[in-house]
C-alpha cells in the first residue's frame, strides 16, 4: 500500500504536468489545474506537520522529486505570466484602437473613416 507522503507526490506530480500543459484558450482548465496543484501543495504541507520516519534513500528521493516539481512549477509559471503579459499588451493595443475610433468619429456618425 502507498504511503501518504508518496500519494501527495504523485498528485503535485501530476498536477504540476497538468498546470504546464494548460491551453491558453481555457480559463476553466488553467484554473482547475492551478487550483489542483494549490490543493497537492497544501496536502504536503500538511504531511510536513506530522511526525514520520522516512529511510535516507526515501527521503533523498523525496526531496528530488520536491525539486523536479519545483523546477517545473517555476517553469509553468513564466510561461503563464508570459501569456498574462501578451494578453495584457493585445487589450492595451485594442483599447487604444478603441479610443482612436471613438474620439475620431463624430457624435452623429456611425461611420468609420479608413482613408487614412
Amino acid at each position: 500500500m502507498m504511503s501518504q507522503l508518496e500519494l501527495a507526490l504523485r498528485e503535485l506530480e501530476s498536477a504540476t504536468v497538468a498546470v504546464a500543459a494548460i491551453a491558453v484558450e481555457d480559463f476553466a482548465e488553467a484554473k482547475a489545474a492551478m487550483d489542483r496543484r494549490s490543493w497537492a501543495i497544501a496536502d504536503l504541507s500538511a504531511l510536513a506537520g506530522t511526525p514520520f520516519a522516512l529511510p535516507a534513500k526515501d527521503r533523498d528521493d523525496a526531496i528530488r522529486r520536491l525539486q523536479l516539481a519545483s523546477n517545473a512549477g517555476d517553469k509553468a509559471a513564466q510561461r503563464l505570466a508570459t501569456i498574462r503579459n501578451q494578453a495584457a499588451a493585445e487589450w492595451n493595443r485594442w483599447s487604444r484602437i478603441y479610443r482612436a475610433l471613438g474620439a475620431s468619429a463624430s457624435a452623429s456618425s456611425t461611420h468609420v473613416d479608413c482613408r487614412g
